[in-house]
């Protein structure tokens, strides 16, 4: 395993070393699981970010779509026993 060295404020320091001891995990552990939790979250961020996107670009499509639709002759709509 590799070592990160990490300076921090006496009062944070203490807030994780309080932390730890409630989870009764070691400072390590408690950091690693932050670390992971907050990646997680980025990525999620990252994925609701890209549907958004996703969103905004087809948001117009179904507007264009009833037009498109509109546009063909109700002949071609109806069966031919109907017709």
């Amino acid at each position: 395993m590799k070592t990160i060295t990490l300076k921090t404020q006496d009062d944070f320091f203490e807030q994780i070393n309080q932390m730890a001891l409630e989870e009764r995990i070691s400072k390590s552990a408690l950091i690693r699981k932050a670390i992971t939790d907050y990646h997680k979250r980025l990525e999620r961020q990252k994925i609701v970010k890209q549907m958004q996107d996703s969103s905004f670009e087809t948001r117009g499509l179904g507007d264009e779509l009833i037009r498109d639709f509109e546009a063909i002759d109700d002949e071609y709509l109806l069966p031919p026993w109907e017709g």
